[in-house]
């Protein structure tokens, strides 16, 4: 069993890095502001975390593992029934759909983070997970349909559009979530699904 203080330790610093976060670049916040805003000590910061972006990218990360599985899990479940084109798409769009959730959710945070010149971590988070997210897609392909490509360099093209398409969203003027998960999707190389 989980000792309290650390469940508590744990909820008060995932509260604190995500409303510092929400407020300010990641490299604007310090170590001190987190222990102030979570009610702790920096002895306990480190025994967590060796950075307020690596605490961040912490907090973030189970989000997108839990999407990361959601989809392998539905793709697993559609091959076994031998899917076809249609719903194998369906299952994309509803995976881009959920990392856009996402982070719609932590926008605020996403907006700060993505173009900070001083910490790449959260740039870093998500490019690294799309990578992986991509090279077991890509692993998993018909072997029929599937293009002959280098693995690791297709899926960091994927992961880095990706990324990228999130940061210009951002970026840009207000647009629709409807508007970036069809754009997205119309992005993928055709032999994805």
């Amino acid at each position: 069993m989980v000792d309290a203080r650390i469940l508590h330790t744990t909820a008060a610093l995932r509260e604190a890095i995500l409303r510092l976060a929400a407020d300010r670049p990641v490299s604007e916040i310090t170590v001190a502001d987190v222990t102030r805003a979570a009610g702790i000590n920096r002895a306990t910061f480190y025994s967590h975390a060796v950075s307020p972006g690596s605490l961040l990218a912490d907090v973030l990360t189970p989000e997108l593992d839990r999407i990361r599985q959601d989809d392998a899990d539905e793709r697993r479940a559609a091959a076994d029934r031998g899917a076809g084109d249609d719903e194998l798409a369906a299952i994309t769009r509803r995976g881009i759909n959920a990392v856009v959730e996402h982070v719609t959710t932590h926008r605020d945070i996403y907006g700060k983070a993505l173009p900070d010149p001083n910490d790449a971590s959260l740039h870093r988070l998500l490019v690294e997970h799309f990578t992986v997210s991509s090279a077991l897609h890509i692993r998993e392909l018909d072997p029929a349909h599937r293009p002959d490509l280098l693995d690791d360099v297709a899926a960091g093209f994927v992961a880095q559009g990706f990324v990228g398409a999130i940061e210009a969203w951002l970026a840009g003027p207000r647009r629709s979530r409807k508007a970036l998960v069809e754009t997205i999707t119309l992005s993928f190389p055709a032999w994805w699904s």
